[in-house]
């Protein structure tokens, strides 16, 4: 299994941790977010299978993702601040 960079893993937890529980999926794009498609491709599947997110998608669209879990708030501020 590839693992991705702290980079590449706080990009997306950071546009995630914008989402309301209420609120749609966030469709990702490797453009906005600053990453190589393959790079976000991998991040968000590494953080998929941690729980990091409320609800995702792997589809046609793309990778979508939901609110932070709490796995994901505890890793965004894991990974940001130490």
């Amino acid at each position: 299994m590839l693992y991705p960079s702290k980079a590449d893993c706080i990009a997306i937890l950071s546009a995630a941790s914008r989402l309301g529980d209420a609120e749609p999926l966030l469709v990702l794009d490797h453009r906005h977010l600053g990453l190589s498609r393959n790079a976000m491709e991998t991040a968000a599947a590494f953080l998929t299978e941690r729980g990091c997110f409320s609800r995702y998608t792997f589809g046609v669209s793309g990778v979508c993702v939901g609110a932070l879990s709490l796995q994901g708030r505890l890793r965004l501020d894991q990974l940001a601040n130490g």
